[in-house]
């Protein structure tokens, strides 16, 4: 495999550390607080003494939801760096071919060639399938 271009490779390098700053300063703005109140992911943080439990207890579980699926994409952007540091980027995980550059400048996280990730989604029953 040729490795990829050293632009490619900067622009991908700026481009995830960029998105993992970001992240974790979404992280730390959602569960920081300036007046020692409880952070907003937490069991009872979105309840007050006349709130609804019910509505109280989803926007706890949306909140729980978000900071899982964000710590998800923070693993894949620290996966991605690291191979990106190491020179494995652009390489699919699966057959160990070449992922296009323009497919890793599109979704700098992506670990798999199209082929590999068409088959994934079919084998998992999770591609998009047909639009309306």
């Amino acid at each position: 495999m040729p490795p990829l271009s050293h632009s490619v490779t900067e622009e991908l390098s700026k481009r995830l550390h960029q998105a993992r700053d970001d992240l974790l300063e979404t992280l730390r703005s959602r569960t920081g607080s300036a007046d020692d109140d409880a952070p907003a992911i937490g069991a009872l943080a979105h309840q007050g003494q006349s709130d609804d439990g019910a509505q109280s207890e989803m926007l706890s579980h949306n909140e729980q939801h978000l900071a899982d699926h964000e710590s998800a994409l923070l693993h894949e952007i620290g996966v991605a760096i690291g191979k990106l540091e190491s020179g494995g980027a652009g390489i699919c995980e699966t057959c160990g071919c070449d992922i296009p550059e323009a497919r890793l400048m599109a979704t700098p996280t992506v670990r798999l060639c199209i082929a590999c990730q068409e088959q994934l989604e079919k084998d998992q029953h999770t591609g998009r399938g047909p639009s309306m």
